[in-house]
């Protein structure tokens, strides 16, 4: 798994027991307003993967991934990857009770498959329900310094 490139959030290289299964792109966004994050930043990412206009970055990701885990052909499977179609896309996004529910959820992730066609299993979404973003992060960032804190005191000792 490759995380945190700009404009590419995660990059997962899946495998069965003789080649590559499939890459799975995905785009993970913390936000106040889901629907317009899929919608209008996702969907458009997605789509420039499915038509082919982001494959350098593709290429680029799938290979320094696998030169670092040590695979022995890179080659083929970018190449598997380029020509047979073998791509995944997974979206997670945070939630609040507007999307809760199924109808929610189903409203939130509407145009996925007119983005991304072919099996459902090439589809995954997720959603993480969170009341007040961006209070609950800074809750986690505070959290964090004092651990961090702590551990660098008890080094300095």
């Amino acid at each position: 798994m490759r995380h945190a490139d700009k404009g590419l959030d995660g990059l997962l290289v899946e495998f069965d027991e003789t080649e590559i299964a499939r890459v799975v792109i995905s785009e993970e966004k913390a936000t106040g307003n889901a629907r317009t994050m899929v919608r209008d930043r996702v969907w458009p990412e997605f789509k420039d993967f499915e038509t082919g206009r982001r494959d350098a970055e593709l290429v680029d990701g799938v290979s320094t991934l696998l030169a670092g885990a040590g695979h022995p052909n890179p080659d083929a499977v970018v190449a598997a990857i380029l020509w047979t179609e073998k791509r995944a896309y997974r979206v997670a996004v945070t939630i609040d009770d507007t999307h809760a529910s199924e109808r929610g959820l189903t409203a939130l992730y509407k145009g996925y498959e007119a983005v991304v066609s072919g099996a459902i299993d090439r589809r995954r979404a997720e959603a993480f329900q969170v009341q007040n973003l961006r209070p609950w992060f800074e809750s986690i960032a505070v959290r964090a310094t004092a651990i961090i804190d702590a551990e660098e005191a008890a080094i300095n000792v």
